[in-house]
């Protein structure tokens, strides 16, 4: 499930940033097919409604912190440098972002040095945050600039820049 969510993101993201119309694909898509690109774009709408925080950035350092008792939740704190706001941030801002630790045992990991972009729920009573829809909200960056699609994905990389500008138009909206 979490897989389809990323890629129909990933798919909406690019088709935007490259410019696709999705009225043109509506008029040419069968009618079993015209539903396809209003749920997609329903999928940003939502992801974006869900979002405290959207951005690009760099992960500077990733920390864990175990709890020795029963009463003190243990969290990854992720300390990043925000390159591109887009909601939520500043550019250059230092973040630190705390998750429950036990998305970094399901998976969600961080590597300093690593860029991303991040579509963060908002903070919680607690302090904690996560990416939306988990990998739906979390997307590689390569040293190119480049939005990587996850292994799955048949897309090619598309510039980052260009997925920045498709995201502000759709939050416009």
């Amino acid at each position: 499930m979490r897989r389809t969510v990323f890629a129909t993101v990933l798919f909406i993201l690019i088709s935007v940033a490259l410019g696709h119309d999705a009225s043109a694909q509506l008029a040419a898509a069968p009618s079993s097919d015209v539903a396809q690109p209003i749920l997609q774009r329903s999928l940003l709408t939502q992801m974006l409604r869900s979002s405290g925080q959207v951005f690009s950035g760099t992960v500077l350092n990733v920390e864990h912190a175990h709890s020795g008792s029963s009463s003190v939740l243990a969290t990854t704190n992720i300390r990043l440098r925000v390159d591109e706001p887009i909601r939520g941030v500043r550019k250059g801002q230092v973040l630190e972002i705390r998750e429950w630790a036990g998305l970094w045992q399901a998976g969600e990991r961080y590597r300093p040095g690593e860029r991303v972009l991040l579509f963060l729920y908002p903070p919680s009573k607690l302090g904690l945050t996560s990416p939306v829809g988990h990998q739906a909200g979390r997307f590689l960056i390569d040293k190119g600039g480049n939005l990587l699609p996850n292994s799955g994905h048949p897309n090619k990389p598309i510039q980052i820049h260009r997925v920045i500008a498709a995201i502000r138009q759709a939050e416009i909206k």
